[in-house]
């Protein structure tokens, strides 16, 4: 047994000898845990992830130290199609303890195969995307993104769900069915794709995840039997048609013609008599309540609008997270796939303070290993930009390096190549400041004599009449330092 203060190893009792401290609730809370994350193993062993992720989650809200759980957690996550969640959950798990290496192994599998994850956070993106069609009452077009995320991520139950319920409030149930049937073989007992199988298919009992993809032999044996009656029908019915038939089936379109008109238009008629009687009673209830020009308070326009406008921010800061989370996966896998630079850029103006713990975290781990390298590569191409006289180029690429940097060494010069920049594009004030900024924060830059003598140039005219020679002027001040 390990106390949880002082780290002291002893076989038995409840209090640590090394520190003296009761360890009998810490006992209790590990024990708990510990059974809760039996029960998150059986369950998922059955394929009922949505059980095993609710007792899989109470067992690290117990003891956020039991990695075991964490990991199981992660998995299935990543069997319901949840991938951020699962990533979230080994990441925690890696830095909590460093030892086990259950974690950080499949986080490895995941960065060499970097173009499958890229392919479930598009699936993501896609499943976001046809939320906003849902709120837009646009369910087809909700349904095809529904299409092409669960093409990228199979195992994606959220999509599923989405779909089904998308073709059941078109009307479609038959549909609907076999996205609910696919939910239910990937999560046996998932509780939204149970219902939507009840109001399917009321009035029946539920069939079992196991067999909702199987079919009996009798079946299909009945099915060839039904398609060999119909193409015995058709060949009887083949052949030349005479006089009587011909007879018969003109007296038959005159019996119908006349029972129309004597029956079904005369109904036609009394019920678009009837929808016009109802329009016009619904208009005279709406006048007698809003007035009798038909018109709304202006008191209740604007409680309306209020509203409308707080449900539309709402939505704004709901997908604008998500979308922070994404970029967040999408700069995971480009570090995987050894693209720092575009990691780094990805994620360089995100504000995490709505963030997530877990999705900090991965933030952090990103944001440590690709900013130093992406700074000095933006750095070095600044400054080519630069000396090849592409100045707008070097001035995005330096300000790039500038949100990047991390070691001050060498911020002094990134702020003067920013200096020679602007003059080059004729900004004389700007070069200044930058020029005024490397002298008072970084005196000890290898260009502060550099950009001393810029300075000097600019303010006593003759910086601008050199602007031609600037590149090659650089170059050489870089030699000599």
């Amino acid at each position: 047994m390990k106390c949880p203060v002082c780290s002291y190893i002893f076989k038995s009792g409840n209090v640590c000898p090394g520190c003296g401290t009761d360890i009998v609730l810490y006992n209790k809370t590990r024990n708990i845990s510990d059974k809760l994350y039996n029960s998150g193993l059986k369950c998922a062993g059955e394929r009922d992830l949505t059980g095993a992720i609710e007792y899989l989650s109470r067992s690290v809200m117990v003891n956020k130290f039991n990695t075991k759980a964490r990991n199981l957690l992660g998995l299935v996550y990543f069997e319901k199609g949840l991938v951020a969640n699962a990533l979230r959950e080994w990441v925690v798990s890696s830095n909590l303890d460093k030892k086990d290496k259950t974690a950080s192994e499949y986080l490895e599998k995941l960065q060499k195969n970097a173009r499958e994850l890229e392919k479930m956070n598009d699936a993501i993106r896609l499943y976001n995307l046809a939320i906003q069609y849902m709120n837009q009452h646009s369910e087809d077009l909700a349904l095809i993104q529904l299409k092409k995320a669960v093409s990228y991520n199979p195992k994606f139950v959220d999509a599923y769900n989405l779909a089904a319920l998308c073709n059941m409030a078109n009307g479609n149930n038959t549909a609907a069915e076999p996205f609910v049937k696919r939910v239910l073989y990937l999560d046996k007992k998932n509780p939204t794709a149970l219902r939507y199988l009840q109001e399917i298919t009321p009035g029946s009992k539920v069939t079992p995840a196991a067999d909702l993809n199987t079919k009996t032999e009798d079946t299909v044996d009945e099915i060839k039997a039904r398609r060999k009656r119909r193409m015995s029908y058709k060949n009887l019915e083949k052949g030349i048609i005479g006089k009587p038939e011909i007879i018969s089936f003109a007296g038959g379109v005159i019996c119908t013609a006349a029972v129309l008109f004597a029956l079904v238009f005369p109904t036609m008629l009394e019920n678009k008599s009837k929808e016009i009687y109802d329009l016009k009673t619904t208009l005279e209830n709406y006048q007698s309540y809003n007035g009798a020009d038909g018109t709304v308070s202006y008191d209740e326009l604007v409680s309306e609008n209020a509203d409308l406008k707080s449900e539309v921010d709402k939505y704004k800061n709901a997908v604008a997270l998500q979308t922070k989370i994404g970029n967040i996966n999408k700069a995971y896998a480009l570090l995987a796939n050894g693209k720092n630079k575009e990691a780094a850029l990805l994620i360089k103006d995100i504000d995490i303070s709505d963030l997530s713990d877990e999705d900090i975290a991965i933030y952090d781990t990103v944001r440590e290993s690709t900013f130093a390298s992406a700074a000095e590569d933006l750095f070095s191409e600044g400054k080519m930009y630069y000396l090849a006289g592409n100045y707008e180029n070097a001035k995005t690429t330096l300000n790039e390096c500038l949100d990047l940097i991390t070691d001050e060494s060498y911020t002094g010069e990134v702020l003067y190549y920013l200096g020679k920049t602007s003059e080059g594009l004729g900004e004389t004030a700007t070069a200044i400041s930058y020029y005024e900024k490397v002298l008072s924060d970084y005196p000890n830059s290898a260009q502060a004599v550099n950009a001393q003598n810029s300075l000097d140039n600019l303010r006593s005219g003759t910086g601008t009449q050199n602007s031609s020679q600037t590149s090659s002027q650089t170059s050489n001040g870089d030699n000599e330092q």
